[in-house]
């Protein structure tokens, strides 16, 4: 009889350490997992502001084309030019690997405006990485930067969407 109540006490006390194991494993986990995101977080968040802040500049050259630009932007006298606007556009719908580069990032894109924009004689919500619906990004770290601009003589919101 005392041999059964001592396996017991071996038993329990080897129950005991695995389950001390499996809960410092998961605290470790834990703690290590959320600064991981907190650190996505905060680097998408710097990608975004400098992302957006690169579409809404001048540019360079200030006159820019697909051919000679240095750097996208799509503003003139902090208004945003159409001019720029359908270069920016077309640009993203012929290399937009290119204009990643660009606009320093490795990082996908999407640019949007809350009102509809004319590209040519086509009305678009916005453009960026091809073949992507801004409404349904499928990915765990997405940013979106909202910034205030003009377009059409009229206050718009600008939004740029980040994501891995």
């Amino acid at each position: 009889m005392n041999k059964k109540a001592q396996a017991g006490g071996i038993d329990l006390m080897i129950a005991m350490i695995i389950f001390s194991i499996g809960i410092i494993v998961f605290l470790i986990y834990s703690v290590n997992y959320s600064k991981n995101l907190k650190e996505n977080y905060e680097t998408l968040a710097y990608e975004g502001k400098i992302v957006s802040n690169i579409i809404l500049s001048e540019g360079y050259p200030t006159e820019w084309n697909s051919e000679n630009v240095v750097r996208i932007g799509i503003l003139t006298e902090n208004k945003i030019d159409q001019r720029k606007l359908e270069e920016f556009y077309n640009l993203v719908q012929t290399n937009y690997t290119r204009t990643k580069r660009l606009l320093n990032t490795r990082y996908d894109y999407y640019f949007l405006v809350n009102r509809k924009i004319i590209i040519g004689s086509e009305e678009i919500e916005g453009f960026g990485k091809p073949d992507v619906d801004f409404r349904n990004i499928n990915s765990k770290n997405l940013v979106k930067i909202t910034r205030a601009s003009i377009y059409k003589n009229k206050i718009v919101t600008v939004y740029v969407y980040v994501w891995e």
